[in-house]
């Protein structure tokens, strides 16, 4: 095996690229404009929201007329609210894998204590998912809204008084702590730099690779002293190197330009793109040998890219989807990738936490590899 020849081949791909500006407008300028559109158009976005709620505990006549008031509360706004009554150590489970937006806890004892008008001794606690800043922002008015309306409540004593005119006090507290400020554009930017890095160089290789085929290039170079085992070698290295300038441009941009928070590593939001891009650029090798002209290779997006976009968590939660669904979006590398990217870069997560992520892009990428070395040995056979 000659890595000069190799190294070549994959040379000769760059020159190829740079020697057409609507290929590199398509790689490095298309995924800058489609970001900036969307920084413009997703910081008033909003959704539906899902609060867990543990009640104060109690069997007095207090405690129960004031729990019946908390839930007639919220009852009134389930148009864009889900309350889910629960303990409060399932409660923060629920919180922490991400089922929920946020965690209300009552005191046990805050019905006696809303009735005396004491707010002094221990508060009410508000946990949000900072990952979500609209839901979050959401949670924190409706919560704010709710205590102030039940300072007012007529908490019946046994003698039908009022309860006092001092509010309870609400503590809030947001997971991370960091994630305080984030916007909605931080928020969804971990699932769009994946959406975009792995749909640009799937379109950029599958379209390059199905010319080189229809051209008779890939005839030609067997004729030379390159062996087959060079020649997958050099095709995935030439179109990977424009896979990791994408990924980079990409990051850079998000964060830099964009100014899109962050909590983890850089390094390895890289890595996790990579892996991503990576592994889309021999699914584009792959997949283009079932196509004969560049409108195939078109009709292979809806194919590849629209249940990514759907299951892979853009759009709503993997764990809110139905089991069938939910199944097939494990199985897709788009998942994996908006898992890893959101617990680095708003959960400021380790390699400790996100590997299980990594491993299966890893894992992804490997297996495209095989599939595009077989792809090419077939169309040279």
């Amino acid at each position: 095996m000659s890595f000069l020849r190799i190294g070549a081949l994959a040379l000769r791909i760059v020159r190829q690229f740079l020697r057409d500006p609507r290929t590199l407008a398509l790689v490095f300028l298309a995924p800058i404009l489609v970001m900036t559109l969307l920084n413009f158009v997703l910081s008033n976005q909003s959704s539906a929201v899902t609060l867990a709620v543990v009640l104060p505990t109690g069997s007095d006549p207090v405690t129960a007329q004031l729990n019946q008031a908390i839930m007639q509360a919220f009852d009134q706004q389930k148009e864009n609210l889900t309350v889910i009554y629960m303990n409060a150590s399932d409660a923060d489970s629920k919180l922490n894998s991400g089922d929920v937006n946020g965690v209300l806890i009552f005191p046990a004892d805050f019905a006696n204590r809303l009735l005396q008008g004491s707010s002094a001794s221990e508060p009410v606690q508000l946990k949000l998912d900072g990952s979500n800043p609209g839901a979050a922002k959401a949670l924190q008015n409706m919560v704010s809204a709710l205590l102030q309306n039940l300072a007012q409540h007529p908490a019946a004593d046994g003698q039908g008084s009022t309860s006092a005119a001092v509010g309870p006090h609400l503590d809030t507290e947001y997971l991370p702590a960091s994630s305080k400020d984030y916007t909605q554009t931080d928020a969804l930017a971990p699932l769009f730099v994946g959406l975009f890095a792995f749909f640009f160089i799937f379109l950029l290789t599958s379209v390059s690779f199905l010319r080189e085929r229809s051209r008779g290039t890939i005839e030609r170079l067997l004729i030379s002293p390159l062996s087959r085992a060079e020649l997958v070698l050099g095709y995935v290295i030439g179109f990977s190197i424009f896979a990791v300038v994408q990924s980079l441009v990409i990051l850079l941009f998000v964060i830099y330009v964009l100014q899109v928070h962050y909590a983890g590593n850089l390094g390895l939001i890289f890595l996790i793109t990579l892996c991503l891009t990576i592994g889309s650029v021999n699914l584009g090798i792959f997949l283009s040998t079932y196509a004969r002209n560049e409108l195939q290779v078109i009709q292979f997006i809806p194919l590849v890219l629209v249940p990514q976009a759907l299951l892979g968590g853009i759009f709503w939660s993997v764990s809110s989807l139905p089991v069938v669904l939910k199944q097939i979006a494990y199985v897709l590398p788009l998942t994996w990738a908006n898992f890893g990217l959101r617990d680095v870069m708003l959960k400021g997560d380790g390699l400790e936490t996100i590997w299980p992520d990594l491993l299966v892009l890893i894992g992804f990428a490997t297996l495209m590899v095989v599939l595009a070395a077989f792809t090419i040995r077939r169309e040279s056979a």
